[in-house]
Order: structure tokens, then C-alpha cells, then sequence
């Protein structure tokens, strides 16, 4: 039979509508073979139209669960049914680059004559997962968070008492050199317990800040001699200042504490040597930002990024690291304060920070200080612009 003008209309109206579609829509035979994609279900997957026609549905799932996913295809045909898939479990899809990523899918059948078919809709569930794992991490260090303000607290007030005790006890104990050894000793313990309770207080964000007006660049250039001392001769430190970034309103301290906390990170994670990168710039935040590991608003800071070539950190580590006193470093090698420092820092200064590391290929932390408005030196050279422009 020929078909007419109004046959081919409708078809490429079926095409068009099925190509607006904001989820996947494919359609496989009883066999399981791909007879029907829209344009949304090949972007998802990486394929081209032609690639997945006279496919088997198969290829789109991981190669570990294909002969189950055959199999629940094959019991689903003989009793098909609309309904969603991976109630209470994940799913997963697999691209042409044999990337994996979630999946949400829902089936209908399509009865056409003799034969059924089945249509499966597919949802990229991508980025609702990355926002769902941010904000439990969220919720979970703020939990942390004031759990560790609520402990410095009472630390606070028993080393207050084991101090001011030890120092009126060696006050009064002249002639009895054993005693005074082990007063100094209680004294030298407790001083480092109040140093560890103070880390808690800073990793709650408890920490007072003295903002000033400052320029980022300039900062790093000074500190340049301090970086070098601390890196050592083995490591190869590269500064990279970002042009035009402006002036920064923050407390200079935590700005140099978050700075060398991350130097200090980095090296350790280079025992052997290498190239470390300190950069800075200015970036924009988006509102759909979620990598951040403290909460922002949308809108401009200014950025500093230490970059190490060291071994890396796989996922269960990352996911750990601003926790107070957690370490991978054996027994008496660190108690695992130096980024719950820079967490807390950056909590009480408004900034975030964000982390990106794959195992043997280095780690990358950038941080982000607000850029609240133009600082008054830059406003007076706009001003100065403006009186050479009239």
C-alpha cells in the first residue's frame, strides 16, 4: 500500500511529539530488541539512533546484571502489565562509554494486532541522587557539628578545673621533685586536651573573625616564604594568583590558617615529592551547585585551589574527611584535626569548600570565600576612572 501525504504527516507528528519528551521512551519486542528510541533515551545513553535499533534492550544495562535483567524481561512478558520498576531498589543504566548512572523506569505494553510490545520509560535521576547524597552529608556534619560544640563545652569546663588544680598544686609543692614531674605532666596533658576541645570549637564554627578588607594575591605573595619552609625541598610549590579577582572581606588569619591547613594536607599526601599548585580566582556559584560540602548561595566569591599530585582518596575516604579526629594515618602519626579546621573556618567566614580526588591521580580542594561587594580602595579607583573619563 502507498502511503499517502497524510500518513507521512502523522508520522513525523509522532516523531516530533515523541522527541519532546523530557524522559526516555523505548520500545523493544517480546524478544527484548530495540524497535523504537526517542531523541531524549539516546542523549541519556550516549547512542545514535541507528546504534540501538535492532539492539537487544540489553545493551543498556550493566554487563554484571544482564542475564537478570533477561530474565525478569522474559517473566514480565508472559504476564505484562504497566508498572514502575526498582520499587525499593536501585537501577542503574549503562552508556555507550560503559558509564554507569541511575535510573528510574516505568513499563507499559502496547498491544498492536497480534503482537505486544513494551514501552519502557526511562528518568536520568542523576542529579536528584548527587543532591539527595549532599544533603544527607549536609545534615550529617551539622549533626557532628553540634555534637562537637556540646563536647568542647563540658572539655572546657573539667580542663578549666584540671589546670587551675595542677598549677595551685605546683604552686605548693617546693621540695618534692617527684610530685612537681607529675603535676607538670597532668599540666602538659591537659594544655593539649584544650587544644583538641579548641578544634572542636572551630570545627563547629565557633570561631570569632575580625573581617578586613585585603587583597588575596598580595597575601599569597607574602606568604610565599612561609609555603616554601613548610612544603620543604622535596615538593615543587607553584603559584598560580588569578587576575583581576579584587579584594576579599574576610579575616586574614583564617584566610592564611585554611591556606596552610591545605599545604600541610597536600604534602602529607606526597611523601615522596611532587608538584603542588596553589591558585586563586573568582568564580560564580549557580543556584544548582551541590558539590559544595557547606551550603552557598548563588553569587560570586573568590576562590583558592591546592591542587597535590599525590596518591589520591577513594569515595569512603571523601566522604569522611572533614570529620574531626578522623585519619588514615596510622597510630600516633596525626589526630585528624587539620580539615575539620578548615571546615570550621570556613563555616564561621560564610565560604565552603569542595574536594576532588581520584585514587593515584592527586587531589584537588577549592575554597571559596564570599566576594561581599567592592572593597573601598577599588570603589575610590572608580571613582578616580570616572573623574579622568569627564
Amino acid at each position: 500500500m502507498a502511503t499517502t501525504g497524510d500518513d507521512r504527516m502523522s508520522a513525523a507528528r509522532f516523531r516530533a511529539l515523541l522527541d519532546s519528551s523530557s524522559q526516555g521512551i523505548i520500545e523493544v519486542d517480546s524478544a527484548g530488541v530495540i524497535r523504537l528510541v526517542n531523541r531524549y533515551a539516546e542523549a541519556i545513553f550516549g547512542y545514535d539512533h541507528e546504534e540501538l535499533l535492532g539492539q537487544s534492550i540489553e545493551v543498556l544495562v550493566p554487563q554484571r546484571i544482564r542475564h537478570i535483567h533477561a530474565e525478569e524481561r522474559m517473566h514480565y512478558s508472559d504476564d505484562p502489565r504497566g508498572r514502575p520498576m526498582g520499587l525499593g531498589v536501585d537501577l542503574t543504566g549503562r552508556r555507550r562509554d560503559g558509564s554507569e548512572f541511575p535510573v528510574e523506569i516505568s513499563l507499559n505494553c502496547v498491544h498492536a494486532g497480534d503482537e505486544t510490545t513494551t514501552v519502557s520509560i526511562v528518568t536520568d535521576v542523576t542529579q536528584r541522587v548527587e543532591m539527595e547524597a549532599h544533603n544527607r552529608q549536609t545534615h550529617k556534619m551539622e549533626a557532628v557539628g553540634q555534637l562537637a560544640a556540646a563536647v568542647a563545652d563540658q572539655l572546657n569546663s573539667l580542663l578549666s578545673v584540671i589546670c587551675g588544680s595542677a598549677n595551685l598544686a605546683l604552686q605548693n609543692c617546693d621540695g618534692n621533685a617527684a610530685l612537681r614531674g607529675d603535676l607538670e605532666e597532668v599540666a602538659r596533658t591537659a594544655a593539649k586536651a584544650t587544644s583538641l576541645a579548641r578544634h572542636l570549637q572551630i570545627f563547629s564554627g565557633r570561631e570569632a573573625a575580625e573581617p578586613v578588607w585585603f587583597d588575596p594575591n598580595m597575601r599569597l605573595s607574602q606568604m610565599e616564604p612561609q609555603l616554601l619552609s613548610a612544603v620543604g625541598e622535596h615538593i615543587d610549590l607553584e603559584l598560580a594568583p588569578g587576575e583581576d579577582i579584587g579584594e576579599l572581606l574576610a579575616d586574614p588569619s583564617q584566610w592564611d590558617r585554611v591556606m596552610l591547613n591545605l599545604v600541610q594536607n597536600a604534602c602529607e599526601a606526597m611523601p615522596a615529592g611532587g608538584r603542588l599548585k596553589i591558585e586563586t580566582s573568582s568564580v560564580e556559584v549557580g543556584e544548582t551547585d551541590n558539590h559544595w560540602y557547606l551550603p552557598v548561595s548563588a553569587g560570586m566569591y573568590i576562590m583558592l585551589t591546592v591542587t597535590d599530585a599525590g596518591g589520591g582518596m577513594p569515595p569512603e575516604v571523601q566522604d569522611r574527611i572533614f570529620e574531626p579526629f578522623y585519619t588514615t594515618k596510622p597510630p600516633g602519626y596525626g589526630v585528624g584535626t587539620g580539615l575539620s579546621t578548615v571546615y570550621g573556618l570556613l563555616m564561621a567566614a560564610g565560604g565552603s569548600i569542595a574536594a576532588s580526588s581520584q585514587p593515584k591521580r592527586g587531589t584537588a580542594f577549592q575554597v571559596i570565600f564570599p566576594r561581599i561587594a567592592a572593597s573601598p580602595s577599588s570603589q575610590a579607583a572608580g571613582r578616580a576612572r570616572s573623574d579622568v573619563v569627564r
